[in-house]
């Protein structure tokens, strides 16, 4: 992959955010870096990142395509309530994928995408002191 300024200015975004961004998200963080930068630009320097194994991105239900410097296959747990993103640890990861193949005959799993919608640990603990008050 040749790197360029814009792919490089989106992976550092990615990287430092820790977090899932839309690519509206990316563009807003880099565009001030790189003034002009179009949004069809983000959107290439994003499929060109993912092709290189450095970004995954997800396709939650009933919302924007998300992006995330973590290239494993990985399932998401996302909070009704604030909609919060966050995933299982990594041992759990690991077990889904591993429970996956061996149900299988033959299947080889080549891309997961898992999402479990709940609430939060934060928003329970509040919907908890509500309901004590």
């Amino acid at each position: 992959m040749r790197v360029t300024p814009q792919r490089a200015h989106v992976w550092r975004v990615l990287l430092e955010s820790g977090g899932h961004l839309s690519a509206d998200g990316v563009w807003e963080e880099v565009k001030g870096v790189l003034p002009g930068l179009k949004l069809s630009t983000v959107y290439r320097a994003l499929e060109a990142l993912g092709e290189a194994g450095l970004v995954v991105d997800s396709r939650l239900p009933e919302g924007p395509r998300i992006f995330e410097a973590h290239p494993a296959a990985h399932p998401h747990l996302v909070c009704e309530s604030c909609g919060s993103i966050s995933h299982l640890e990594p041992e759990m990861d690991l077990r889904l994928l591993e429970a996956l193949r061996a149900s299988s005959t033959g299947f080889e799993v080549q891309e997961l995408h898992v999402v479990a919608r709940g609430t939060c640990a934060a928003c329970a603990g509040q919907g908890e002191s509500e309901a004590e008050s």
